[in-house]
């Protein structure tokens, strides 16, 4: 390289640092806006927290005053009623199952009188299917849980 392109060469490099040290300055001025920026952002985000408190709050008192907040209240106590005597009964198979591995078997008299035997499950669960009262049992079931949902 001569001598000239070389000067020509650092003159554009005190070009782009002159042009760089300019866009730092302007930066540098900027800065304190974008901390203003993120002030206000913050004041907005804390106005909407308080108008989603004060929706909740009204939310609220408008379930209690209409009375559907005892109602949901009421019907999740009825659940866990229903709950609670599934998990007993669960509970009371399950200690009938124990004895029945431990070889202390029970004989149960069936609704004829005869010892219910180990494969006559399947029958009687196809005879409890068939019964008027347990198919309208599990239609009003059934119509409820659809109408709930």
């Amino acid at each position: 390289m001569t001598r000239d392109e070389l000067e020509g060469s650092l003159e554009e490099i005190e070009t782009q640092r002159e042009v760089l040290l300019s866009v730092l300055n302007e930066l540098e001025k900027n800065e304190p806006e974008s901390k203003d920026f993120e002030m206000q952002e913050e004041q907005e985000f804390k106005a909407k927290q308080n108008s989603t408190g004060k929706n909740l709050k009204k939310i609220m008192h408008d379930a209690i005053t209409s009375g559907s907040l005892q109602q949901a209240l009421e019907r999740l106590a009825d659940g866990m009623d229903l709950t609670k005597v599934a998990l007993k009964s669960l509970s009371d198979i399950i200690d009938k199952t124990k004895n029945k591995l431990e070889g202390k078997v029970e004989e149960v008299a069936g609704p004829t009188g005869m010892p219910i035997m180990t494969d006559m499950w399947l029958p009687m669960l196809l005879s409890l299917l068939q019964t008027q009262e347990f198919q309208h049992l599990m239609a009003n079931m059934f119509a409820q849980l659809v109408k709930d949902g």
